[in-house]
């Protein structure tokens, strides 16, 4: 009897400890791209800039670049992204990207002490990876966008931001 009561007690111990671990799993492969960049944005931090390049995949290397220094034009590109709900992945696939992608590279003063960085990568309306300068690990992270993106709205705005500095 004695040998019996250890296995279930054993046995149920295994099961309370799935039962918590598995939903914190889950729950931390989905997350926002308000959570992953805004959320590390302080009331004193300031918004130093915003540099957007477009990079063809295929042809030879050349590559748009705009660079935004107004925060108010910073907030509203990234206002595009603000509701973006994210799923982690261990890779994106290549052959799912657009014929060009977007790379942004997001600049923070903190505090007016230093400066932090975030790249944010958009690879079609499906795929974006983003490197944050604030973490000590894991700083490069791929996702899968599971809710409605529009890239074209990215490519207006872009262009209306290249003609606007030409």
């Amino acid at each position: 009897m004695k040998k019996r009561t250890k296995i279930i007690l054993g046995t149920l111990i295994v099961i309370v400890i799935a039962a918590i671990a598995i939903p914190m799993y889950i729950s931390r492969q989905h997350t926002t791209f308000r959570a992953e960049v805004m959320d590390h944005m302080g009331m004193l931090d300031t918004l130093d800039r915003l540099v957007i390049r477009k990079i063809a995949i295929n042809g030879p290397y050349n590559e748009d670049e705009v660079t935004i220094t107004d925060p108010q034009e910073i907030k509203d590109m990234l206002k595009l992204a603000k509701d973006l709900e994210l799923r982690r992945v261990q890779e994106i696939d290549p052959s799912e990207w657009a014929p060009y992608y977007y790379e942004w590279e997001l600049l923070l003063k903190k505090e007016d002490r230093f400066t932090e960085g975030f790249g944010i990568t958009f690879y079609n309306e499906h795929a974006v990876s983003i490197y944050s300068g604030y973490k000590t690990r894991d700083q490069h992270e791929h996702y899968e966008i599971t809710n409605e993106f529009n890239l074209n709205e990215m490519e207006r705005l872009f262009t209306n931001l290249k003609e606007g500095k030409e």
